[in-house]
């Protein structure tokens, strides 16, 4: 009898202790290295922002944050694989609108917008549109004329990108159409329309300031920025509004991890990052890519995610990409 009252006492002090053990060990997070799952390859935007961040976030955190580069399917292959970690705050990723709003809406990709736990948005840039400066377009209203009556091509960073995806929301408000030629790449889709295989080129902001020289020429000339005013880094470039087109559009990247992180986690990462996205350090590192900080908490931004999903629905729709 004895005995198992000892054995029972000892159950009882474990399951006390897991109890206790539970809040005691998300006071303690982190306690070992992160890891940043980028759902791209090397050297765009996507891996740019998780660059930028990792060094800063490691020193607020004090745990090594290591950045894993898994491209594929647009970025589903990444964020799917996500959905599989442990919900602990250790794996997290680097998400976007295009690839946490409209992938889901195109393809069987293994996750929706419940499937994970937001964290923060990080930073957002304006949409633009390009053509080759010996282009007869030399105003957004040219090229907008011109596809009424001309079946013209553009490209960018591949199908359902943020960049095709704002574009073609733009060129559906016109009731015009074009053809889109995919790209793995923005860098690739600037080589078609330099090589002329397209007529313009559709980016995020941030691609375009680095082609231009300090003497202001460049091989390309930027048509427009669908920002809500004139944008910091290319002030001569006019928005849409001003050109006649009501039409704002930003792509924008925050931090995810899977469905199920304890909130206690989730208040840390998040405070964390907008300590640091509103550092003076950190909008110098931001304003080196051409990135605009725009932190928004965890709730703010899962509101944005499906507010996204919800204006891209239809147009998906319109060009044969919301999955059946």
């Amino acid at each position: 009898m004895f005995k198992k009252q000892i054995v029972r006492l000892a159950r009882i002090a474990v399951a006390m202790g897991a109890m206790i053990g539970g809040p005691a060990a998300a006071q303690e997070y982190p306690v070992k290295p992160i890891q940043m799952i980028v759902p791209f390859g090397q050297g765009g935007a996507t891996d740019q922002v998780a660059r930028l961040m990792a060094a800063p976030l490691e020193e607020a955190l004090g745990q090594p944050v290591v950045i894993i580069n898994q491209p594929g399917a647009g970025g589903a292959i990444g964020l799917s694989n996500l959905t599989k970690a442990r919900p602990d705050g250790y794996t997290v990723a680097i998400g976007s609108d295009s690839t946490l709003g409209a992938r889901p809406l195109m393809s069987e990709t293994g996750y929706d917008a419940d499937s994970f736990t937001m964290i923060a948005r990080l930073v957002q840039i304006p949409s633009g549109v390009a053509v080759r400066v010996d282009s007869p377009y030399e105003t957004l209203n040219d090229l907008v004329q011109a596809l009424k009556t001309e079946r013209l091509a553009y490209s960018g960073s591949g199908v359902a990108s943020g960049p095709h995806l704002a574009m073609a929301v733009f060129l559906a408000q016109q009731g015009v159409q074009a053809t889109f030629v995919n790209s793995d790449s923005n860098q690739d889709g600037l080589v078609k329309l330099l090589s002329g295989e397209v007529d313009f080129l559709t980016g995020g902001g941030s691609n375009f300031p680095a082609l231009f020289g300090e003497d202001g020429q460049s091989d390309i000339r930027v048509l427009g920025l669908a920002a809500e005013e004139r944008w910091s880094f290319m002030p001569d470039v006019p928005t849409y509004r001003e050109q006649g087109f009501d039409y704002v559009n930003s792509q924008w990247f925050g931090l995810v991890a899977p469905a199920g992180v304890p909130q206690e986690i989730v208040d840390e990462l998040s405070s964390k990052i907008k300590a640091m996205v509103e550092t003076p350090e950190f909008s110098q590192r931001l304003e080196g890519f051409f990135f605009n900080a725009a932190y928004l908490g965890p709730t703010e931004m899962d509101g944005l995610v499906k507010e996204d999903m919800q204006n891209v629905r239809p147009v998906l729709a319109e060009i044969g990409l919301l999955k059946n």
